[in-house]
């Protein structure tokens, strides 16, 4: 008997985590989605206030960015940001301690809680770290994305139709649920920064006995991570991106090169 407190994508977002673990009470278990960091002006924070949880947690693609000196190979659209703001302030702020363990994190994680099979991965068991998996996908897409492939090969994938659990996923910042062919999926949305077009902090809650899933939303102090990127000194085009981003729960046009 348990409940599942689900979050992903935080992005540094200190002020909007704390906002969702004051929201969220009564729950036994803490399962962190990835994308601890990037974008927010507190990633330092944001590990170690999670690691005190002793959260499941597995790695996102920023954490992996940050850990490994790769590239994100996040969305076009976003990539010129990341990569400025990995590169100035993320590394900037975080130590040899926390970036050792960004790379601890496992890319996947299967449980069995109450007889309910949960897989967890950042983005898709594809592809863990980079796949898409967004609620506006048909079904074919979807069954596609959940077959995982490798040694990230997946209890009840047999290679056709749909494989069967429940499958956590985060990535794309937009909060969903759905049912596909007996395969459930559910994305908590992003704490840190949604793109869904609703700005407010998201998580999901997990009741193992009902066998139910609760999305929810919740109103935080933007204007305090506002102010805390502008007094870390990010500089135009950049911060007008990440506010707008912020305040809006979208992601700006890119600005056009002077």
């Amino acid at each position: 008997m348990a409940r599942l407190l689900v979050i992903s994508d935080i992005h540094g977002n200190l002020y909007s985590l704390s906002a969702v673990l004051e929201h969220a009470k009564g729950w036994d278990e803490l399962v962190v989605l990835g994308d601890l960091v990037d974008y927010g002006p507190h990633p330092d924070e944001v590990i170690d206030v999670l690691r005190g949880y002793d959260a499941r947690m597995v790695r996102g693609n920023h954490d992996h960015a940050v850990a490994f000196g790769v590239d994100c190979r996040c969305g076009e659209r976003t990539h010129w940001l990341s990569v400025w703001f990995r590169e100035n302030v993320t590394l900037r702020l975080l130590g040899d301690n926390q970036r050792r363990y960004l790379a601890s994190l496992p890319l996947k994680l299967d449980l069995e809680i109450d007889g309910l099979n949960i897989h967890i991965v950042h983005a898709a068991p594809s592809n863990p770290l980079y796949a898409y998996l967004y609620p506006w996908l048909d079904n074919s897409q979807v069954c596609k994305l959940l077959k995982s492939h490798g040694p990230l090969r997946l209890s009840g994938d047999r290679g056709g139709g749909c494989p069967q659990g429940l499958y956590l996923v985060g990535h794309t910042h937009y909060q969903f649920y759905r049912v596909v062919d007996g395969a459930i999926v559910a994305n908590p949305g992003s704490v840190g920064q949604p793109r869904d077009g609703d700005p407010r902090a998201g998580y999901m809650i997990i009741d193992t006995t009902r066998e139910a899933i609760e999305l929810y939303r919740v109103k935080y102090d933007v204007g305090r991570t506002v102010k805390a990127l502008m007094e870390l000194g990010v500089p135009e085009p950049y911060m007008s991106a990440l506010k707008y981003m912020l305040q809006h729960g979208r992601i700006p046009p890119r600005p056009k090169p002077p």
